[in-house]
């Protein structure tokens, strides 16, 4: 069942994705950069470590095409529980939302969990 969001839950909501989005980005860019390095201190076959940071970064790209193409606000709530889930800001940020929409998400969260 769809919530229709406040203008000010749809902001929130937009602000939260926005953040969670960055820190998937860096976390992205974090362990490519592993892989780089590993490949600095320990050599090894050019080709094969160019191969793991392709797969690393078309991995990447469809974990982030999943989520967030297509963004409308229908899926708000599911890609902050998602980020809640993933540990991308703390849980207290969805604080900001109404009572429905808040309960939703951590309904979507317990399911997650189970």
């Amino acid at each position: 069942m769809y919530i229709e969001l406040s203008k000010r839950e749809k902001k929130l909501a937009r602000e939260l994705i926005e953040k969670g989005l960055r820190e998937e980005f860096k976390r992205g860019m974090l362990s490519f950069d592993a892989i780089l390095q590993q490949w600095k201190s320990e050599g090894g076959d050019i080709k094969e470590n160019y191969y793991k940071i392709f797969n690393a970064v078309t991995d990447f790209d469809k974990q982030i095409a999943r989520r967030y193409d297509g963004m409308t606000g229908s899926k708000y709530l599911s890609i902050v529980a998602g980020q809640v889930y993933d540990k991308l800001y703390d849980r207290a940020e969805i604080d900001g939302f109404g009572e429905e929409a808040k309960d939703r998400i951590l309904r979507m969260l317990s399911f997650a969990d189970e």
